[in-house]
Parts: structure tokens; C-alpha cells; sequence
């Protein structure tokens, strides 16, 4: 089977088309052979950018649509960016990863947005979108454009619910928000069967074996490098980054933390994960530790950058994870399984104890707090529409968003979970 679809190599528009469950792993240009798995389209499930939305909305749309129809797996396709795709690689539920990183809000004026102007190349995998026949969409994505073109049911929410559960959100009456309102969505497409959504229900996340002993193998390095008994030590993996200054934690405060915490409990070793949206970030936080800690902290090399998966394997092997309101988060409270057909006895371990840190985001709508310990609760831009729910974009005009947090506050979040280790 091949599909038709042409495009122009000096263009960075690219839609792609990937057998999820594909052995090689490789993204495969969308007119090469789809492999051996049946295409089988049914649903298609939309992701704006980024991998937090990948966990938080697209694994969870994906598990509520098979729980209202349990025929609709191995049918459900996504459209996302190619950094999302690997999160679906091993997901058997997917049918097909359809991989664009086409921008759906070109700047064009209002009266071409009346008349239903469309870029070409947007409205070239509308086409491709719309001649595979989707019974339902879940619009996750900002392209109204692109689902008027599709010719099938939208799952929308209760806008109405959609504003009370935002407000509750934001004022920490009730949390799981997005969770919630993503499993809603697909169910009042489904005629509302099913119970409530549980706000602690974990999205699934499939990885494989490969993941799993590269993850044993590295986290076994890191703790022989301390020169400490491996019974002896606490992993702590710390994820100093984030793409937005909103939810980043300033370095000066991960420091002070830092330092505290590996000087009251002596078996703790440290490992930092690479910057990328501010490189400097990871290198300064090491080099402030290393001096007193020595080979107790380490930093994962930059390059070969790892991959996602690879880093969520490693996530499942440390004790405990600290990060801010980041993707990384999101993959760390994901319910890891293995990939059909693996050695079960790399099953992952699921018992990594997280530990986020809050600055300008609501931890009430992004975090986890049936998962993790909640650092940061209580600034007032948290209750904020942009950046409580609407990061981006937003100028905290040089304000440090983290300044309501004492390192104390870290540092006893740390602690309490070493004691709690085995």
C-alpha cells in the first residue's frame, strides 16, 4: 500500500506516516510502504506541541476512547510533531502516527480566515486526513481549519463544564484538571456511559525492552561512579529544565536545595539531566555541587542527545525525580509498560517518588499530586488564566516566579523522601 502524496524537499513541512508498532523505530517518509500492519483508521486524536501534551492528552484520550469502545484499539491514529511521535512508537492501541510540523495559524488576515483560506501545504494533509475517513476527531490542536476540511464528528467538551473546571482548577478546588477534561471530552462523544474520570487515573505509556536495559545499565554506572554500596544509595534524577522561564526553577534556588539535602543524607547521589532550552542551566548546577560533593553528582552528557524514551526508562529507574512543571514530569508520572511481546522481566518499575517544583503554572491543573510531592502552591499568578493555564508567550517582566519558595521547602521535600526509599 503507498500512499500518493507529494511534497517539496526545500520545505520544512513534512507529514509523515508510521506502522506505531514498527520493530526499526524509524520514521518512514508518508509515500514509502506503511508495513505490515493493517491500516485500520477510525479515530484521530490532535496534539498541539509539545510532550506534555503528548502524556497528558494524547495517552489519556487514547485510553478513554478504547475503555467507551474497546474495538477502537489498534485504530486510533495521531497527529503530532515528529518530538512527539516517539511517545506512541510502542503503543499498540495506535494504529497509525501521522508526524506534521506544519503551522496551522499562518498570519493572514481575517477576511482570508472568513472565506476559508488555507495554506497549501496544510490543506494538502487535510486532504490526506479527510480521505481516511475518521468516524470522530479529538481537536486538541489549534486548527479549526484543518477539522472543518475533515468531515467528521468533533469531540468537543461542555464549554460551560470546561469554564467551572478551569475556575475550580485555578482556585485549588479540585485538581487533575486536564486529565479529567480530555477523558469528558471523549466521553460526551460516547453518550456519557462510563463514571466520572478519576483525576489520579495514570495515562499509559509504553516502552520497550531496549529502553528498559540501556535505563538499568546507565543508572548502575552512576551510582558505582559515587564509590557507595548500590544498596546503599538513593538516586535522585533532576531535571533542571524547561522550555518556558514560567516553569523553570531558577538555578541559584536547585542549588541551595542541592547542597543541603546531599549534606544531610550522605547515601543520596545526584544525577543532572541535560539543558536544552538554557544549556547553561545543567553545567552551572553541576559545577556549583561538584567542588563539595565530588563524584556523588553527575551530569548526563548533551550529546548524543538521548531520547525520549530513553530518558523516561531512566526516570523509572532512579528513586526519585525532581523537576519543575515540565514534559519531563508528565513522562515520569505516566504508568510505564512494556512493549507486546518483550521480556517481561524488564517489566518497568514504577515506583520512581517525584517531586515538582511550581513557579507561575497551577499545579492544580498540570500537576500530580496523587503522584507527587508538590513544591510552590499559592503564588497568585497561579490563578492566573496566562501563566496559571497559558504559559506561553507570557513576560514575567524579570520577576523571579519562584521567589515564594524557600530552598528549605525542597530540601525537605528531598529528605523525607531518602527516608521513605528502602
Amino acid at each position: 500500500m503507498k500512499t500518493t502524496v507529494q511534497e517539496d524537499s526545500t520545505d520544512q513541512f513534512m507529514t509523515m506516516l508510521v506502522p506505531c508498532s514498527s520493530t526499526s523505530g524509524q520514521v518512514q517518509d508518508i509515500s514509502s510502504e506503511l508495513g505490515s500492519k493493517t491500516d485500520t483508521p477510525r479515530f484521530l486524536v490532535t496534539l498541539n506541541i509539545g510532550i506534555g501534551d503528548a502524556v497528558s492528552v494524547g495517552l489519556r484520550a487514547i485510553d478513554e476512547i478504547i475503555k467507551n469502545d474497546p474495538e477502537a484499539s489498534g485504530k486510533i491514529d495521531v497527529l503530532c510533531s515528529r518530538f512527539q511521535a516517539e511517545v506512541f512508537k510502542y503503543d499498540p492501541r495506535v494504529n497509525r502516527i501521522i508526524q506534521s510540523d506544519a503551522n496551522f495559524w499562518p498570519e493572514i488576515s481575517l477576511k482570508q480566515r472568513v472565506i476559508g483560506f488555507l495554506d497549501p501545504k496544510i490543506a494538502q494533509l487535510a486532504q490526506f486526513l479527510h480521505d481516511r475517513h475518521y468516524e470522530a476527531v479529538l481537536p486538541a490542536m489549534a486548527a479549526p481549519e484543518l477539522y472543518f476540511r475533515l468531515d467528521a464528528h468533533m469531540m468537543y467538551p461542555d464549554f460551560l463544564m470546561l469554564r467551572k473546571d478551569f475556575s475550580a482548577g485555578l482556585h485549588g478546588r479540585s485538581h487533575g484538571t486536564i486529565g479529567v477534561i480530555i477523558r469528558r471530552m471523549v466521553d460526551r462523544y460516547f453518550g456519557n456511559k462510563l463514571p466520572e474520570p478519576d483525576p489520579d487515573e495514570d495515562a499509559i505509556l509504553y516502552i520497550s525492552e531496549k529502553e528498559v536495559r540501556r535505563a538499568i545499565k546507565l543508572a548502575a554506572s552512576i551510582k558505582e561512579r559515587a564509590h557507595l554500596a548500590t544498596e546503599q544509595c538513593t538516586l535522585l534524577l533532576v531535571a533542571p529544565d524547561s522550555a518556558s522561564i514560567v516553569s523553570r526553577p531558577p538555578t541559584k534556588l536547585l542549588i541551595a536545595a542541592l547542597e543541603q539535602a546531599l549534606e544531610q543524607r550522605p547515601r543520596l547521589i545526584a544525577h543532572i539531566l541535560p539543558s536544552y532550552s538554557d544549556p547553561v542551566h545543567s553545567e552551572a548546577l553541576l559545577h556549583a555541587l561538584a567542588p563539595r560533593f565530588g563524584d556523588r553528582v553527575s551530569l548526563m552528557p548533551a550529546e548524543p542527545r538521548p531520547t525520549v524514551l530513553e530518558t523516561t526508562a531512566l526516570i523509572d529507574e532512579a528513586d526519585i525525580f525532581l523537576s519543575g512543571d515540565t514534559g519531563l514530569m508528565h513522562l515520569a508520572a505516566a504508568y510505564k509498560r512494556l512493549a507486546p511481546g518483550e521480556d517481561p522481566r524488564f517489566s518497568p518499575r514504577n515506583r520512581v517518588k517525584m517531586i515538582t517544583i511550581f513557579g507561575g503554572t497551577n499545579p492544580d491543573i498540570y500537576g500530580y499530586p496523587g503522584r507527587a510531592v508538590i513544591v510552590g502552591r499559592g503564588r497568585k499568578e497561579q490563578t492566573a488564566f496566562r501563566p496559571g493555564v497559558a504559559k506561553e508567550g507570557y513576560d514575567p517582566q524579570g520577576r523571579d516566579l519562584f521567589d515564594h519558595i524557600a530552598p528549605e521547602e525542597v530540601v525537605g521535600a528531598i529528605v523525607s523522601q531518602v527516608d521513605a526509599s528502602p
